[in-house]
């Protein structure tokens, strides 16, 4: 073989090798922009674009191989789903659950210390225990020891935190729940978001900030605290201007004056 051809090939070997071991996650989707796409089609609670959204990621997936990352990103868009769908078509969130489970099952065992995914996956497992409450009996000990594993993997992840405390705040007072308990956890939640605000648009996931400062907003109207509700529901927007959720708690407020 001539050494040019020879060279040629040495060098086409060598970027097959990078190749091999770059990450499975398809350049056609940029995890980051699914995440705030997702994100803002939560906030809008426009339902048609978060299930394009699933779509669009399990077609683009399909040309590669999925890894945590692309497992994590689908959990995450189905999550958001379910959410939007609670309150209006409980049988599709709790479908929406149950796939977001499954998808972080898939994530877990790429990787088993995914804080993140272990948290993530014990929010899917409460939510669909509460609204398929004849699971409730294996999914309620299931989240709780899935968001108690993420805590002793991360207790400082801020995403891990908000999980926590929004599950302790929606379980019945006979089954754990606890309000002022998950007031306190959420006020850490929104500390650590804020000491991490510096580094969220580099990280991934980043999602969460908005979600912890409406959440927090919601207990101190309940507890009572219109002043302090109306400061953090107004953060949430700020960093969301879009959220449908926090304004209309914030317009509650204001009704009440």
């Amino acid at each position: 073989m001539p050494r040019r051809a020879f060279a040629r090939a040495v060098a086409a070997l060598a970027l097959a090798g990078v190749l091999a071991a770059a990450p499975a996650f398809p350049q056609e989707l940029d995890p980051k922009d699914l995440e705030n796409r997702v994100d803002y089609a939560y906030f809008t609670e426009d339902v048609g674009t978060l299930r394009n959204l699933i779509r669009e990621a399990r077609t683009t997936f399909a040309k590669g191989s999925p890894d945590a990352v692309a497992h994590y990103a689908l959990g995450f868009a189905h999550y958001r789903l379910g959410a939007v769908l609670a309150a209006k078509e409980p049988s599709a969130a709790a479908a929406a659950m149950s796939k977001c489970i499954d998808e972080l099952d898939e994530a877990i065992e790429a990787d088993p210390q995914s804080a993140e995914a272990q948290a993530l996956q014990g929010a899917c497992l409460g939510q669909l225990a509460a609204l398929r409450t004849i699971s409730a009996m294996v999914n309620g000990p299931r989240s709780a020891s899935r968001l108690e594993k993420a805590l002793k993997l991360a207790p400082q992840n801020p995403r891990v935190v908000l999980l926590e405390a929004l599950a302790v705040y929606a379980k019945p007072k006979a089954f754990g729940g606890d309000k002022a308990g998950a007031l306190t956890k959420l006020r850490r939640a929104t500390e650590l978001f804020d000491e991490a605000a510096a580094l969220s648009e580099l990280a991934l996931p980043g999602w969460g900030h908005a979600d912890a400062q409406a959440a927090l907003g919601r207990s101190l109207l309940e507890a009572g605290d219109t002043l302090g509700a109306r400061n953090a529901l107004e953060r949430a927007l700020i960093l969301a201007p879009e959220f449908a959720a926090a304004r209309r708690l914030l317009a509650q407020i204001g009704a009440a004056r």
